[in-house]
């Protein structure tokens, strides 16, 4: 049984009485899923206030559009640049007085969110080549499409004064099996949608090659 309480295309929650157990890999399997992101910088010029890695840190954390692109596993161009099937690059170029920000490089539209990189006084400058890879949130965190997490609805009780929540939770407790809130939140890389049902997907094709291998 699922109840959906709130659904937009960046966060569903909703109430259900799945099995913890399943909940807990849903979450865990989400950070299976390739995304999209900058792996690593080229910086040319940088008289900003901040080091190299500081700004190769919040580049890195910016979500980008996902694309169907190779894992770099898998692609046999055998560069660390990448090539146009494993790899986007990005390009910044600043010059100050002003504040540089994520949408600055381009090409445009590669970016979901204005976040802020740096600030640049007055002729100070920066520029730099990203390279931007598919990869994992099991190997590294910016690499991850969101956060899934849950809750046990009885757990939260005292915090909503909502009747109808209220009604809910008095609901569950007459049940065998404790029903828990469902939350799923996504960076914008893909969809809250897209997160639980590839998130289902990985897991039912790791669960049959598991089969397989035992078989």
């Amino acid at each position: 049984m699922i109840k959906i309480t709130n659904k937009s295309e960046e966060k569903i929650i909703f109430k259900t009485d799945m099995n913890v157990s399943l909940a807990n890999a849903i979450r865990r399997t989400a950070n299976r899923i390739p995304i999209l992101a900058i792996d690593y910088l080229e910086i040319s010029k940088n008289d900003s206030a901040l080091y190299d890695e500081i700004i190769s840190h919040r580049a890195g954390l910016i979500p980008l559009k996902n694309e169907k692109l190779k894992m770099p596993s898998e692609c046999d161009c055998g560069k660390e640049e990448g090539c146009g099937k494993c790899a986007v690059k990005l390009k910044l170029t600043a010059i100050g007085p002003c504040s540089v920000y994520s949408t600055d490089m381009t090409p445009k539209g590669a970016v979901l969110h204005k976040m802020p990189l740096a600030i640049l006084d007055k002729e100070q400058e920066l520029e730099f080549m990203a390279v931007a890879k598919m990869g994992r949130g099991i190997d590294h965190a910016k690499f991850s499409p969101g956060l899934i997490f849950y809750r046990y609805v009885e757990d939260i009780e005292k915090e909503s004064d909502d009747e109808e929540f209220k009604r809910m939770i008095a609901e569950s407790k007459k049940m065998e099996n404790k029903e828990i809130i469902m939350f799923i939140e996504s960076w914008g890389q893909i969809s809250a949608k897209e997160m639980f049902t590839e998130s289902g997907d990985i897991l039912i094709k790791e669960i049959k090659d598991l089969i397989k291998q035992i078989k």
